[in-house]
């Protein structure tokens, strides 16, 4: 584990300087008075194993302010989190994946960027953390980011004659018939990359989110006019070219007879096979490294960053973040503020993303130099991860779904499919996060 050193110390000092401005700009510390003095209980539920958040919890404290975490099971996080605020009994802080704090705006406490400045945000957060910010102020503290890697089997490649590792996807359009091996049936018996269907590919939505966002479509957006979001896949008008490009990208990898085909829905999931040596390049989350190395000590493995649009100068992947929100409920609102700047910032989130082997969220943090190749590729990808305003996760899979089905099957064209799921998306934004919206002044 990484030892206290005067970076951290910094960077702990840089986040209670926002924290003091915080407190006094709200009106919750009186000039004069000592905004240190937080103090009281303050209880953060989560997800996150207790055995890594208990001996790191200190941090989030001082001997004034007593931080209790309490692990809530992950089937039922939500539910119990919904349950306990409609008590009244909800805890003062709560940890949770990005999605789950944009679906959830309407429980938390929004920083007004009168208290904290929208350029103070992002100067000590990581891109993607913008997705927390409203017009009118901060709904979540980031802590950490899993972002989207590039595992790839160094046997594969050097049986196959390849000395280069995949930087751009141009490259896998030669890339995919050099590894590839099939049968006259279709049957793959030996797959260059795990791509093009839904259901054996764990991270298809988070590999197809990153394609739109790196062709320039983000998914989603906002009407400045109305304040509501919108889905930017297709147009009244049309479908959105970009949108068409990365759909059929992705599914050319499933479709027999094209040059690129590698993939099909008959194979066991993308994982399993990667790590049973049948596949040469695997996406999934930095995370995922210990365990891929665990089920197969043998596999002689590397890990790169998301291949990117050559034409593209900005670099994109998709990362899965780890957020902190403040309760509307808390009865200790000082020492909530306390305790979040203090999990979102130094030691914890530091300490946490070591030990979940992901990458912290904080940019004083990432400006560290790490000691080992593979957590400076974490760090780098943590610095270039994105991601879209998606408040109903498992309803959206389902589009995303729906769309590489009706494409690999012929049931729609392309742009026919983007245009119905593009419907159906407005339609979950309008029963979700635009209900809480705060109307534009």
């Amino acid at each position: 584990m990484k030892q206290l050193g005067i970076k951290n110390i910094i960077t702990g000092i840089f986040f209670l300087s926002a924290l003091v401005a915080l407190l006094i700009f709200s009106g919750i510390v009186n000039i004069g008075q000592d905004p240190q003095t937080a103090s009281g209980r303050v209880v953060v539920w989560g997800d996150v194993s207790a055995q890594i958040v208990d001996p790191l919890i200190g941090f989030a404290g001082d001997q004034n302010l007593d931080v209790v975490y309490i692990q809530r099971p992950t089937a039922t996080y939500e539910d119990d989190l919904i349950n306990a605020f409609a008590s009244g009994t909800g805890p003062d802080l709560f940890i949770m994946n990005h999605e789950g704090l944009i679906r959830h705006r309407d429980k938390i406490f929004e920083i007004p960027y009168a208290s904290f400045p929208q350029d103070s945000f992002e100067s000590l957060y990581i891109d993607e953390a913008r997705l927390f910010l409203t017009p009118t102020g901060i709904t979540g503290l980031p802590i950490t980011v899993d972002p989207l890697v590039m595992y790839y089997n160094k046997q594969l490649f050097a049986s196959s004659f390849i000395l280069d590792i995949p930087e751009y996807w141009d490259d896998f359009t030669t890339f995919a018939p050099k590894v590839t091996t099939s049968s006259s049936s279709g049957e793959i018996l030996l797959s260059a990359v795990a791509l093009g269907s839904y259901d054996n590919i764990e991270h298809a939505k988070a590999i197809l989110s990153a394609l739109l966002l790196q062709n320039g479509n983000n998914v989603v957006a906002r009407d400045e006019f109305s304040g509501d979001y919108y889905s930017t896949l297709a147009f009244q008008d049309g479908f959105d070219i970009a949108a068409a490009q990365a759909f059929d990208f992705y599914t050319s990898f499933a479709q027999f007879g094209t040059n690129t085909y590698s993939w099909n829905e008959a194979l066991i999931d993308a994982q399993s096979k990667f790590i049973a040596g049948e596949v040469a390049v695997y996406f999934g989350r930095a995370s995922e490294a210990e365990e891929i190395r665990r089920k197969n000590p043998n596999l002689d493995f590397g890990v790169s960053l998301f291949p990117q649009l050559r034409s593209n100068n900005v670099r994109i992947t998709q990362g899965s973040m780890l957020g902190v929100g403040i309760a509307k409920q808390t009865q200790n609102i000082t020492g909530s503020f306390a305790v979040a700047s203090n999990l979102a910032g130094g030691d914890f989130s530091s300490f946490l993303a070591d030990a979940l082997l992901v990458a912290p969220a904080s940019k004083p943090l990432l400006r560290e130099t790490p000691d080992d190749a593979f957590t400076t590729l974490v760090y780098n990808s943590a610095i270039i991860s994105r991601g879209w305003i998606d408040p109903a996760p498992t309803r959206t899979a389902n589009l995303f779904r729906t769309i590489v089905k009706n494409i690999n099957n012929d049931a729609l064209t392309t742009e026919a499919a983007i245009a119905r799921a593009s419907r159906d998306l407005d339609t979950i934004l309008d029963q979700t996060i635009n209900k809480f919206r705060v109307p534009t002044q």
